[in-house]
């Protein structure tokens, strides 16, 4: 009855983003190098999706996911402080300036988490890509040791730039997963 009871609950969480973040493979060094040097040649006209949530839960499109204990729990969901998910993405991906390829971006999820004990922060995005009427869907997860957040008090987190960047990183390579 215990071993049900327990596989009943690890099915469950199993679909939680929270979770799969918590429990995924850290990202490499030579696998985020790949990430940042790989070229992208295409001409991004286009990024749409970006919604960003006022009451954040789990299941908000674009959610920073805050988790911390020292001393006292604090969890919470947020708005990624992001204003332009457009200029955000574009940088993210550095396409090419002259590309005769014209793609349209639709961001349908960017879940950040930022974890105090083990110090990580990773980042899951899923995006879809447009080129020449064609749909190419992409899914990523960057994972990294070291804090992405400062727990200024025991309601409040302020996530570092260093979190932003695994943002671009999971954009970029969630792009390089939908074309190959």
């Amino acid at each position: 009855m215990v071993r049900i009871l327990f596989l009943a609950i690890a099915v469950a969480l199993s679909g939680c983003a929270t979770n799969q973040l918590h429990f995924a493979s850290y990202s490499t060094e030579a696998e985020l190098a790949e990430i940042r040097n790989t070229e992208i040649n295409i001409e991004l006209v286009e990024v749409s999706g970006a919604e960003s949530c006022t009451k954040c839960t789990e299941s908000s499109k674009i959610v920073w996911h805050a988790a911390n204990y020292n001393g006292f729990f604090y969890e919470g969901f947020a708005q990624i402080p992001v204003s332009d998910w457009s200029a955000f993405t574009k940088s993210a991906l550095n396409p090419a300036a002259n590309s005769k390829t014209q793609a349209k971006i639709v961001i349908n999820r960017i879940f950040l988490k930022t974890w105090q004990n083990p110090q990580y922060y990773a980042c899951q995005s899923e995006i879809s890509i447009f080129i020449n009427n064609q749909k190419y869907n992409g899914k990523s997860i960057v994972k990294i040791r070291g804090s992405g957040q400062e727990l200024l008090r025991a309601n409040l987190a302020q996530l570092n730039h260093d979190a932003l960047e695994a943002i671009q990183l999971s954009l970029k390579s969630a792009y390089l997963n939908a074309m190959k």
